[in-house]
């Protein structure tokens, strides 16, 4: 397998546990949302402008 289609798996595999989480336990918060982008991206977020809430 390519590393194109790899990551395709992985983001369809992301996806549907982001979903089955959000199922148990309710829709993610905006404070929720921006820590993981921050987890993720770093503190500037993936515009490399700092992240905001809201």
């Amino acid at each position: 397998m390519d590393e194109s289609s790899a990551r395709r798996v992985r983001h369809r595999l992301l996806g549907a546990g982001l979903l089955g989480y959000q199922e148990e336990h309710g829709e993610f918060g905006e404070e929720e949302l921006a820590q993981a982008r921050s987890r993720i991206f770093g503190p500037s977020g993936p515009s490399g402008k700092p992240a905001t809430v809201g």
